[in-house]
């Protein structure tokens, strides 16, 4: 079913207040409490607690207690102002979101002048604003909510004003691989690092670029220029969100400013939400990644269609089993003929988390800039490598010709003589595994430095992985294709 549908649905709804009190004014402050009930029938949905702002509200202040926290219930939290809970449009910019904490916080601020991490500051507008709870555990008894409501009337202070990272460094005269990591949280989310904590991290670690991807928030895009040193001035610093679902996470990747993305879907047959999410993201120019679909949490895993993403997150962080089956989806995925770009991300939350492992290699042309690297993602100028000091170079020859990862050789222009060429560094000792849509049919030991020349048999693509003698991913291109 649709989004405007689903709101209208049993799914979504608003709960009404059940209880209001303290409505005298004191020292210009109004105090409400409203207070609710969810059954555990009402897990995964959202419910919606309106109360009403008058036009001289300066700060709404909302502390969010519920029964059993912590032994049985979960409940998110997040806000609508007046525009309304109506479905976010990431296309258009129409949303009455401001703000999103999920389980992370139980109490949050906004004013004109600054918010809570995680919310959006800026004008109060009167009307309905509503509080919006996600239950996301319930025990067998459900929530018995409580919010405590507070709407100040300070005098006018400085509005707040965007603080915005520039997300174009400049022309480049070749193309250039640039090194970056797509997903990584900060105090913006239910991450522990400060943004410029994440910023020294990807410095130390030689990295060009970073995508701050906080959950259903862009407010970590929206102040983040205050954050950025001044020995920061190379790193590209961009913009996306993680947009966290009941049903699984995807990568909103090289938004604008104050772009948004709908969240609120499920994954029945019927339900049109995340496809017209991720359309419009894609309309507005950018990007729509999967993000760790095997992992074992809880509504980590991936359970939408897999035909609105153009990349998948086939390596987060350290790599393990779980990395292991997402390298192995995309492949089959490529076998059936599908081209979707393999990314990498640290999805650093806090220490010991570390951005750029892995890392994530791009080559872009024309400029530095978010827009170079999402068309460089979109057409699969992309290999993965575990960190600093790796490097790979591979490619395919053909007659005269050289076609760099990403690219394609017709089929037509193949001759006996056509072959891959790979050389890597920083992975002595370990395997360079060539790879077609049969599956692996060539292992040669790297030498750091050192040129593998490889034969190629009748394929549809070509590409490497670089596994050490545990048969523990290094590194790993996407494919040059033959059609």
């Amino acid at each position: 079913m649709g989004i405007a549908k689903l709101f209208a649905s049993c799914l979504l709804h608003t709960v009404p207040v059940l209880l209001a009190c303290g409505h005298a004014y004191a020292e210009s402050t109004t105090n409400l409490t409203l207070t609710g009930h969810i059954t555990p029938e009402e897990v995964f949905s959202f419910v919606y607690v309106p109360f009403e702002v008058d036009q001289d509200v300066t700060s709404i202040f909302v502390n969010q207690t519920y029964s059993f926290q912590g032994a049985g219930n979960s409940l998110d939290l997040g806000v609508f102002d007046s525009r309304g809970i109506g479905a976010i449009n990431a296309e258009g910019g129409r949303t009455g979101s401001r703000g999103w904490s999920g389980g992370f916080r139980f109490n949050f601020t906004i004013s004109a002048e600054d918010a809570t991490p995680g919310y959006d500051a800026g004008p109060i507008q009167a009307g309905t604003w509503n509080v919006a709870l996600g239950p996301y555990a319930t025990n067998r008894s459900g929530i018995d909510w409580k919010l405590d409501i507070s709407l100040s009337r300070d005098p006018k202070k400085t509005l707040w004003t965007p603080s915005l990272a520039p997300v174009y460094k400049g022309s480049l005269s070749s193309p250039k691989w640039l090194r970056g990591d797509f997903h990584m949280h900060t105090i913006y989310s239910d991450g522990k690092y400060l943004p410029n904590q994440q910023i020294n991290n990807a410095m130390s670690r030689d990295l060009d670029f970073i995508f701050f991807s906080d959950h259903n928030t862009d407010t970590s895009n929206n102040n983040i220029a205050k954050w950025i040193p001044a020995n920061a001035s190379e790193l590209l610093v961009c913009r996306a969100i993680e947009v966290t679902t009941r049903h699984g996470h995807w990568q909103a990747i090289g938004l604008e400013y104050a772009q948004q993305v709908e969240w609120r879907y499920t994954n029945a047959s019927n339900d049109t939400g995340y496809a017209d999410a991720a359309t419009q993201v894609l309309n507005s120019g950018a990007l729509v990644s999967i993000n760790h679909p095997f992992q074992n949490c809880s509504r980590c895993d991936w359970t939408l269609d897999w035909d609105h993403n153009q990349a998948i997150e086939v390596w987060n962080g350290r790599f393990d089993p779980l990395d292991e089956v997402g390298v192995q989806w995309w492949q089959a995925e490529l076998g059936r003929g599908k081209r979707i770009t393999a990314i990498g991300g640290s999805d650093a939350h806090s220490y010991p988390d570390i951005n750029g492992l892995p890392t994530t290699v791009v080559r872009v042309e024309g400029e530095k800039s978010q827009s170079a690297i999402v068309q460089a993602v979109k057409t699969g100028r992309v290999y993965l490598v575990e960190g600093p000091g790796q490097e790979i170079d591979f490619a395919v020859q053909y007659g005269n010709k050289t076609a760099q990862i990403g690219d394609v050789v017709p089929k037509s222009e193949c001759g006996p003589g056509i072959y891959a060429t790979f050389t890597g560094v920083g992975f002595a000792g370990a395997d360079a595994c060539f790879i077609s849509e049969k599956g692996y049919f060539s292992n040669v030991s790297i030498v750091d430095g050192q040129s593998i020349h490889q034969p190629l048999p009748n394929v549809e693509f070509v590409r490497v992985e670089v596994r050490n003698s545990s048969n523990i991913l290094l590194g790993l291109t996407n494919p040059v294709y033959v059609v």
